[in-house]
């Protein structure tokens, strides 16, 4: 794995900002606009689908244009392709089930630092992790004083997002 360039950095940083704010945002406003949606917070666990599935999207173009586009490591590729994985998955929970995103991603953010760290030594990893433990129960924390979700839910969501962001991480990169 070669290490980021400055470009590259900037052009990484902007993708990850169009793609997990910008767009999404602009996209769920639309959809609370045209009253497709009630509410921002999607409680009716049947109008998560198309938010859903169009963050699905985003993530899906960006892991495209990062593997095809923009000369970057291959880590970064990897990461966007397991996110991507990470929301479809929990798009099909959802027809189902209402499974906590935020969770999920709690947990997967916990994952991908986790599966990097291992095969990468990084300088005080345990502050990293802390920190992302410690956010991460914060988030968690919220959903479930705001009566979003159940424990259930937020302890499903949080797994899943572990499972699905390490294991692939660790065994395609090492």
């Amino acid at each position: 794995m070669h290490p980021l360039r400055q470009e590259s950095l900037y052009e990484i940083l902007a993708i990850v900002f169009l793609v997990s704010f910008l767009i999404p945002s602009i996209s769920i406003s639309a959809l609370r606009w045209t009253k497709y949606i009630t509410d921002f917070s999607l409680s009716d666990r049947k109008q998560r689908f198309t938010p859903v599935f169009f963050i699905g999207c985003f993530y899906s173009i960006a892991a495209y244009m990062f593997y095809t586009k923009i000369s970057v490591n291959h880590l970064i590729f990897v990461v966007f392709a397991v996110i991507t994985a990470l929301i479809f998955m929990l798009l099909l929970i959802t027809f189902f089930w209402k499974i906590s995103i935020h969770g999920a991603g709690a947990g997967g953010a916990l994952g991908i630092i986790v599966a990097i760290g291992i095969g990468n030594p990084i300088d005080d990893i345990a502050y990293l992790l802390a920190g992302v433990v410690f956010v991460s129960g914060l988030i968690m924390f919220a959903r479930l004083a705001s009566n979003a979700h159940t424990p259930g839910q937020v302890y499903a969501g949080a797994a899943l997002g572990l499972i699905v962001c390490f294991f692939p991480l660790y065994f395609i990169i090492y």
